[in-house]
């Protein structure tokens, strides 16, 4: 047990007092933050922002001339244009009542427009933000004027039909809005930041154990400490210094998501539900055990870093799949497909997450992924101190998948 402590210790202290972890720890958070600041200065000293001149520009008092060389448009209705779209004769009065600031600009709708659909738009400057907006006002009007000048013909045609929805079970339905910023952006940061997260803690652990046998260090460690003692030293080790990246992290992004409102009001109502702030950490934790004691494994058994970091890639496929069925997943927080990755041990720490900050998770489907998860996570770390053994980690034998699952699950 005492040996245990001092590889602890040592590896701990060494990871921590790296400049690449210390740069990691406190220049991922504080560059987002610096940019936030940014903004809320910018924004505090009153400098116009994207939606601020989208408003202006479409609030402009100045009406858009409408020129119609084709006769389909006879009627202005007020309650349909409210002043913004106004009847010109010709185009060369169009030109002068725009360049004596009377108009914006206007549009020359095409002797053929029933067959060719063409109409110009003219003005002094061109702003894409806006031409949407004023372009989609035109169609309206030519769409009433093609219907007769009905009215009530014409908002049957832009309301044709009024839902209502009803779920069938309220409490296992998903009551997202589909249309908000948060519903995709939320669960996209949190299954990311999972991800990210595992990925890198984890592999740190085949460069802890593979550096170790390729300069030969792990000969005089033997000498004074037993192999399960190097594995759950170094294991717990980085754990520690892992777990405490993954709380800057954290901590950073849930400020980013309460505060960044007040900066970018593209985040404003964005927030962490308190699933994901309660689970965060039990699901790293038992995440980076599960990954970390197999990339260990795959560290003792490979005679050198290179093939390690190359075998490790299979190991991650869980996660690499995960990013590839993203939008589904998010799309679709309570499908069978889902909830079954949530309890999967191996994708259960990322996809419990994203759920967590989408949905209510019910209560018996967040036991049944957390000891399952506790389960294989002590499996796979009694089945990985299999593989350090002096013979292994002494040994230049070529790394072998089928021997490296054998030892783990069913023994030497």
């Amino acid at each position: 047990m005492d040996n245990l402590r001092k590889v602890l210790k040592f590896e701990f202290v060494n990871i921590i007092t790296r400049r690449s972890f210390l740069m990691s720890v406190i220049l991922v958070p504080l560059i987002p933050a610096l940019i936030l600041l940014l903004f809320g200065v910018l924004n505090d000293d009153q400098t116009q922002t994207i939606g601020q001149i989208f408003s202006s520009e479409v609030a402009n008092p100045l009406p858009i001339g409408v020129v119609d060389q084709s006769g389909i448009v006879e009627d202005y209705p007020a309650w349909l244009t409210n002043g913004a779209l106004v009847k010109i004769a010709d185009e060369e009065t169009a030109r002068q009542r725009t360049a004596a600031n009377q108009l914006e600009g206007f549009f020359v709708i095409a002797p053929d427009y029933l067959e060719s659909g063409m109409v110009t738009y003219i003005k002094p400057e061109i702003n894409m933000i806006t031409e949407i907006v004023q372009q989609g006002a035109l169609d309206d009007l030519i769409s009433y004027n093609l219907m007769g000048s009905d009215q009530e013909l014409y908002l049957h045609y832009v309301n044709p039909v009024s839902y209502t929805y009803e779920y069938l079970d309220p409490e296992t339905a998903d009551t997202r809005d589909q249309e908000s910023f948060e519903f995709f952006v939320t669960p996209y940061a949190i299954m990311m930041l999972f991800y990210v997260m595992l990925i890198a803690s984890s592999s740190f652990m085949i460069n802890a154990v593979g550096k170790d046998k390729e300069n030969k260090t792990i000969e005089v460690l033997l000498t004074s400490a037993s192999p399960i003692d190097l594995f759950l030293g170094k294991l717990l080790g980085y754990g520690m210094s892992s777990l405490l990246q993954m709380i800057a992290w954290g901590g950073a992004l849930v400020l980013i998501m309460n505060l960044g409102g007040n900066a970018v009001p593209l985040l404003e109502g964005l927030q962490l539900p308190t699933q994901v702030l309660v689970l965060g950490l039990p699901y790293f934790i038992l995440g980076f055990f599960l990954y970390g004691s197999l990339m260990a494994g795959v560290g003792a058994m490979a005679p050198n870093m290179r093939e390690g970091n190359q075998s490790s890639f299979i190991l991650t496929l869980p996660l690499i799949f995960l990013m590839l069925m993203i939008n589904q997943l998010i799309g679709q927080p309570n499908s069978f497909f889902t909830v079954f990755l949530s309890i999967f041990p191996w994708t259960s720490p990322v996809v419990m997450m994203a759920r967590a900050a989408m949905v209510s998770v019910p209560v018996w489907q967040l036991a049944l992924s957390l000891v399952v998860l506790i389960a294989t996570v002590y499996l796979l770390i009694r089945g990985v101190s299999n593989l350090f053994s002096s013979q292994t980690l002494l040994s230049g034998d070529k790394f072998k998948l089928k021997t490296f699952f054998k030892t783990i699950f069913v023994g030497r």
